[in-house]
């Protein structure tokens, strides 16, 4: 089978399963092609997660750095109590906070992977992650 194929559907279930890395039975769940397809095409499962440019995953689960951003996206977010809507405030401090990490404005891929809310919360907000960057930076005033 065309290695691009298959590159191509290991990211396609990373994106499914928000996740930067897929494992052989979730692969096998979501995806069109069999995990044994990838692993007789790149030799082995973690070498075609690798070139997907995906994260292998080490014998014996998730790594530490995905556990952690599975836990910050598993913890209640800070909400309105009467809307349940997570407030401005809130919203712009973290991506201010991973702006910080990062020493620059993240993308919509890195907000997702490394802050508490999915990008596409600024853009409903904003209009885009960048418009949402600028109002944290005039409401810091900066």
């Amino acid at each position: 089978m065309n290695k691009a194929i298959i590159i191509e559907e290991l990211r396609r279930v990373a994106i499914l399963l928000d996740r930067r890395s897929v494992s052989r039975s979730a692969f096998d769940k979501h995806g069109t092609i069999s995990s044994r397809t990838v692993e007789e095409s790149f030799g082995s499962w973690n070498e075609g997660v690798a070139a997907a440019g995906l994260m292998p995953l080490p014998q014996g689960g998730i790594p530490r750095d995905e556990q952690s951003r599975l836990e910050r996206l598993t913890s209640p977010p800070a909400t309105s109590a009467a809307t349940g809507r997570i407030s401005d405030d809130d919203l712009l401090d973290e991506l201010l906070r991973v702006a910080r990490r990062l020493g620059r404005r993240p993308s919509g891929n890195q907000i997702a992977s490394k802050g508490k809310y999915h990008s596409d919360v600024y853009r409903k907000r904003w209009g885009s992650v960048a418009a949402a960057y600028k109002a944290a930076l005039e409401r810091e005033g900066g």
